[in-house]
């Protein structure tokens, strides 16, 4: 099992690097990878083709990672924020923040019960689609579809765009 992911290590950490564009991050989902191995979360004696298993379990993991920082990129100024000193946060920066966040808290409040836990788990509790699927009893066709429409619902009404009525919101 280890040694499938021990012979390919360099090639899946040259996969993730491609797809992430930055070599500590790529480490970050090879660890994030071996972790699964190691805790026996996955089974490579089941599989037929390990090595193509380990293959698509990087790529997805590093889509994961990319997906993630693009959304916090997107939605928080917490990166840009966390790189100053307290003394160096302008009152306009905090004001912000602030207003961003209790955009974002007032966009989930509006959705369903389901659609938030599912926007919990993937996005805050950083669990993939397809343990959130687990988790919950559903398929990971309908927690991508699920997630869409909340991440859609999130990114309008941060934008202003969308009124308190907002259809996406009632769909789940």
């Amino acid at each position: 099992m280890l040694a499938a992911y021990q012979a390919q290590r360099h090639a899946l950490l040259n996969l993730a690097t491609r797809v992430l564009g930055c070599r500590s991050r790529a480490e970050d989902v090879l660890q994030d990878a071996f972790l699964k191995l190691w805790e026996g979360s996955l089974n490579l004696s089941r599989v037929d083709a390990p090595e193509r298993y380990l293959t698509r379990l990087v790529r997805n993991l590093s889509i994961d990672h990319l997906r993630r920082l693009q959304l916090e990129q997107r939605y928080g100024a917490a990166g840009e924020l966390a790189d100053l000193q307290p003394s160096e946060i302008s009152p306009e920066q905090a004001v912000g923040g602030q207003q961003a966040v209790r955009q974002l808290l007032d966009a989930l409040a509006e959705l369903t019960p389901r659609m938030r836990r599912v926007f919990t788990l993937s996005q805050l509790d950083g669990l993939t689609q397809r343990e959130v699927a687990t988790q919950l009893g559903a398929s990971p066709a309908l927690i991508s579809l699920i997630l869409r429409d909340t991440l859609g619902h999130c990114r309008v009404r941060l934008d202003g765009q969308c009124s308190r009525n907002c259809p996406l919101a009632k769909r789940f």
